[in-house]
């Protein structure tokens, strides 16, 4: 393996020379990658992928990240039914075998505004360099500091953006994970002023606020998904954000209608997940409104 990224790396050492005869040069090196990255078992991960563009870290690494990326996203091999190679849930996985090494080892975070415009792969960006915040705050501190280093370096347009909330979830619940926090913390009061701070971050029309409460979701259950559904996690998460007013009775009833984050999802594991939150559910079509008693 140290063979085939020191080779890849000595290319790269001359991008800008190969780039003006070849505008594609990043696309054509991230072909040889992707599939490297797309093995099943874990020999290969984003540790390797720093290692072979040594040279070009960070600040000329950060397109050849995302085309990596994209074409990981964009796989459609398959291992068998129940398994699928590439997807977003394969790069999270990918990270976390390597250790959840930090953003700006491939991209200096004032360059996540350029790449976030990828909506396939600009949450994930965002929500690794947010997650890098977090873990580095004391809790006290994590709104303030995450708050300053938004302001500093993530544009306003992006911060509008439903799927910024999507980041900012799976960023809290990564963080926790990390900690060792057990479920019935996840989302403390700090937590949770930063996901309120944020889905109000402007006065908005019902139906934006809905759609950023739903990306909070869609955090939840990518993030569910990629540690292979945790037992009881969903139900306490969801129990938590509807106890505690963070999302409406109507951000829940159209996640659960929509199913566009299904593809790739194991679906014995999130038929069961969607089983045992089966009663979270009854409970919320029964009730008139969100001021009635919460979930019990």
């Amino acid at each position: 393996m140290e063979a085939i990224t020191r080779g890849i790396d000595a290319i790269l050492k001359d991008w800008n020379d190969y780039l003006m005869d070849y505008p594609e040069f990043f696309s054509y090196i991230a072909a040889i990658i992707a599939p490297l990255l797309l093995t099943q078992n874990a020999f290969f991960d984003f540790n390797n992928l720093k290692d072979c563009c040594t040279s070009i870290r960070p600040d000329n690494s950060a397109k050849l990240f995302t085309e990596v990326l994209n074409k990981t996203v964009s796989s459609k091999e398959t291992q068998n039914i129940k398994e699928q190679l590439g997807g977003i849930l394969w790069i999270y996985k990918k990270w976390l075998a390597s250790e959840y090494l930090p953003l700006d080892i491939f991209m200096p975070y004032n360059q996540i505004n350029k790449y976030f415009e990828n909506y396939r792969i600009g949450p994930f960006i965002l929500s690794i360099a947010m997650y890098d915040q977090l873990k580095m705050a004391d809790k006290n501190l994590q709104l303030d500091i995450l708050d300053s280093w938004i302001s500093t370096n993530i544009s306003a347009e992006i911060i509008k953006c439903p799927q910024f909330m999507r980041a900012l979830t799976i960023a809290i619940i990564i963080e926790c994970l990390y900690s060792n926090v057990v479920y019935e913390n996840f989302f403390d009061h700090h937590h949770v002023k930063l996901l309120i701070r944020y889905i109000h971050s402007e006065p908005l029309p019902d139906s934006e606020i809905c759609a950023r409460e739903v990306e909070c979701l869609y955090g939840i259950q990518i993030v569910s998904a990629v540690f292979e559904y945790p037992e009881g996690m969903v139900l306490r998460l969801f129990h938590k954000l509807y106890q505690d007013c963070v999302l409406s009775k109507e951000s829940f009833l159209t996640w659960k209608k929509d199913d566009k984050l299904n593809a790739g999802f194991d679906e014995d594991l999130e038929t069961k997940n969607m089983t045992v939150l089966n009663s979270f559910f009854m409970h919320l079509e029964l009730t008139d409104s969100d001021s009635d008693d919460a979930y019990e």
